[in-house]
């Protein structure tokens, strides 16, 4: 896999035409696609160059001119599972609202492929100047939403229904009571089940390794406490 170092910035002109590819941008006015224009640039990415890793911090959104990238989940072992394959007019949007402001997939070029480039500043910049700020939340909720059906195809892939459940009930104690250690959580079996992807049989067994293991505590039908500390060293095994 290439590191992105053959990346060239190519002399392909940047036009209004292009830029109207984003849905976002089709109806901004003359003198805002201007500015967008002056500020972006097309990118020349050799085949099997990276365009961006999952967890990068999120400089840019991109439009396809022509080539080919593939965008796609990774486990730390190497497995992949292909989102989509983006082709010429196509574009990789939203991001610039999630709020850790990350990258949520790996992109690749599977051929020679041309980008334009669109700093994320000045897109975030042009989208916030002409909405509300209850119309910003909305779509900032849209990407929280994103991001969330993102990781729920990742861990569906590439991890087993004990670290799914574990994950679960990690995040739902931290959400609600990020400071303590030892949280109870209202959740029945047949939820995390629905959270996870599985069923509840397979969970009630789940529930009651973990119980063995010290991780799960005083567990009733609709009830539990969970050791959030020892949980996170037990999903790191």
């Amino acid at each position: 896999m290439g590191t992105g170092v053959g990346t060239t910035t190519e002399t392909i002109k940047v036009t209004r035409n292009k830029l109207k590819v984003l849905p976002c941008l089709s109806r901004l006015g003359t003198e805002e696609l201007k500015l967008i224009e002056r500020k972006s640039y097309v990118k020349k990415i050799a085949k099997n160059d990276v365009l961006f890793s999952s967890s990068d911090e999120l400089k840019f959104l991109y439009i396809i001119v022509s080539g080919a990238v593939k965008l796609f989940k990774a486990s730390e072992e190497g497995r992949e599972i292909v989102i989509k394959t983006m082709t010429a007019g196509e574009h990789f949007c939203c991001a610039p609202l999630y709020t850790d402001r990350k990258q949520v997939v790996n992109a690749i070029a599977i051929e020679e492929t041309s980008v334009i480039c669109i700093p994320a500043e000045t897109f975030l910049e042009m989208v916030c100047n002409g909405l509300s700020g209850q119309g910003i939340k909305i779509l900032q909720t849209l990407c929280a939403r994103v991001q969330h059906l993102s990781k729920i195809v990742e861990d569906l892939t590439f991890k087993d229904v004990e670290n799914r459940v574990l994950s679960c009930i990690i995040e739902m104690a931290s959400e609600k009571s990020p400071s303590d250690n030892i949280v109870s959580l209202n959740v029945t079996h047949q939820e995390i089940a629905s959270m996870t992807g599985s069923v509840r049989e397979v969970v009630s067994r789940t529930m009651s390794k973990l119980k063995k293991a010290g991780i799960i505590l005083e567990r009733g039908v609709k009830e539990f406490k969970v050791d959030k500390q020892l949980a996170a060293t037990f999903l790191k095994k």
